[in-house]
């Protein structure tokens, strides 16, 4: 009779938490997504860039909303923000330029139509310049734009691509990091003081504005107050064709005409230039403020189990506006995953029983500038990150494939997925974990695609859990074509899948969360693994 009764109540239980985890799907709704977005990825927030009034704007409404819901605040602090003391250095670009002088000391040309692909310094080269064709190197033919041209010391100009993929009419993406990455890596083992590229005259686009490089290139760097700014040991910069022509006029050919011969001869025409010398500037405005993480709770309901901790993050940051003021909505980056912690988290509240463990969700800052935020949360964890069971990065969760979304961007494949479907990255570090996200993603009819660590394109938040030993998934949409963009707008948002991917994700953290024992473990990643 004892063992029946025991029966009983295990199936009762079981019975009452299946109840308890789907109760709280009906307070996750597409409407109130639609709600939060139309303000959060509005003009009114003026892209949420990290440091500005905008971002504090964007932090207020999320503080606002989480206190409406009920969540708690961090305990130990009775505050909802975790402040960063950041710096950060930004390039003045009337301040900065290229100009080519004569032997006379005769300006030649003067333009500030430089972008720069590295961390911004504050910097003053003046030297030669050697032109060396694609700067390509290959060991089976001979071919060699190096070859019989000294580089120390001297600035180097190089253009895009190699003759095979000019051939092979490839790497016409915005920047191909695998073609070009080697090129940069030798100047610098071969000390030269910078390096200038320039689209090859083939190219699909003349320059890197019409290629939408310029706005994607860091003008602005922003590190924490305590930590020095990493900077590369040259200047790495994007000219025009018309400044590449004014560096080569003396040799009598243009850009255009020396590709030309590079591609008919199978030779190069590597060769300093004679009568000129370029002079590089950067100018650098340096800035000290704060920049705040959002923190809020759903406190466990097991008097022991509550003191572990299940952890859903975003960022809510974007990159602002662009050079004619305007707006980098963001609505994908990372409006979606921000706004969907909201609806998480009211459905957790609504929860007649809560979880055994505490939910902890985080609005992090900075990750464009650097997963400022979420490294500062793991270096500075508000909850011990030894009883953090796992971390839910939601990155990217609003869109489903466009025509526009195919080919490359910067050389990578654009991953764009359809309606109903997910990528997820992560370490598989738990065959428990990977059962539960199985489970639910076939409750609320989600597609997950698993590329394990496979992430060939930037990197998100989940990676400093990862790097303290947290296993964590990061949830993302894919690759599109208006990432980074004005045109990642509201219209581009797939809200049923945003709406079954909240579910999804709801579903997957409530059986993290109350599980009777913990979580086990079953490897331990390779920390050269991440990205």
């Amino acid at each position: 009779m004892k063992n029946i009764c025991f029966i009983i109540a295990g199936l009762l239980a079981i019975s009452i938490s299946g109840y308890s985890q789907k109760e709280g799907l009906k307070y996750i709704d597409q409407n109130d997504l639609k709600g939060y977005m139309s303000f959060f990825s509005s003009d009114e927030l003026q892209g949420r860039e990290t440091g500005t009034a905008a971002n504090e704007t964007a932090a207020l409404f999320i503080k606002s909303n989480i206190i409406r819901l009920g969540l708690k605040p961090v305990p130990e602090t009775g505050d909802y923000y975790q402040r960063m003391p950041l710096v950060s250095n930004s390039i003045i670009h009337k301040e900065s330029y290229i100009r080519v002088i004569d032997n006379n000391g005769k300006t030649i040309l003067s333009t500030d139509s430089v972008v720069s692909i590295a961390p911004p310094e504050n910097m003053e080269v003046t030297g030669n310049v050697v032109f060396a064709g694609y700067g390509y190197k290959d060991v089976n033919s001979g071919y060699d734009d190096f070859g019989g041209v000294d580089i120390k010391d001297k600035i180097v100009m190089v253009m895009t691509r190699d003759p095979k993929a000019v051939k092979a009419g490839e790497g016409n993406g915005i920047f191909d990091n695998d073609l070009e990455s080697s090129k940069i890596k030798y100047a610098i083992i071969n000390g030269a003081k910078a390096i200038l590229l320039v689209y090859d005259p083939k190219y699909k686009f003349p320059d890197a504005y019409a290629s939408r490089l310029a706005e994607m290139a860091p003008s602005e760097t922003v590190s924490f107050k305590y930590q020095e700014n990493e900077s590369l040991p040259m200047k790495i910069l994007f000219i025009t064709r018309n400044t590449a022509d004014m560096l080569l006029k003396t040799t009598g050919y243009d850009l255009k005409q020396l590709q030309e011969k590079i591609d008919n001869e199978g030779k190069p025409v590597s060769a300093e230039m004679q009568g000129i010398k370029a002079s590089i500037k950067t100018s650098i405005e340096t800035n000290e403020f704060s920049a705040p993480n959002v923190i809020g709770i759903v406190e466990g309901s097991d008097p022991v189990l509550r003191n572990e901790y299940v952890i859903y993050t975003a960022h809510y940051d974007h990159i602002g506006t662009d050079e004619n003021g305007e707006v980098n909505n963001g609505a994908d980056d990372n409006a979606s995953g921000s706004m969907a912690l909201l609806e998480i988290a009211q459905a957790y509240m609504n929860l007649k029983k809560k979880s055994l463990r505490t939910i902890v969700f985080a609005w992090v800052n900075g990750e464009e500038k650097g997963l400022l935020g979420s490294e500062y949360y793991t270096n500075n964890p508000a909850f011990p990150l030894e009883n953090t069971l796992v971390d839910i990065n939601l990155d990217m969760v609003g869109r489903s494939k466009l025509p526009a979304d195919t080919g490359k961007m910067f050389g990578y494949d654009m991953t764009a997925t359809q309606p109903r479907e997910i990528l997820v990255y992560t370490g598989h570090e738990s065959t428990e974990l990977m059962k539960m996200l199985s489970s639910s993603a076939k409750e609320t009819g989600v597609t997950v695609t698993d590329k394990g660590l496979d992430l060939q394109f930037g990197s998100s938040d989940h990676v400093s859990f990862m790097k303290k030993g947290i296993p964590a998934f990061f949830f993302n949409s894919g690759i599109h074509a208006d990432l980074h963009s004005v045109r990642d707008d509201i219209e581009k948002i797939d809200f049923d899948k945003m709406e079954r991917v909240s579910k999804m994700v709801y579903l997957l953290g409530y059986k993290a969360a109350n599980q009777k024992k913990r979580i086990t473990i079953d490897k331990t990643l390779d920390m050269d693994e991440l990205h």
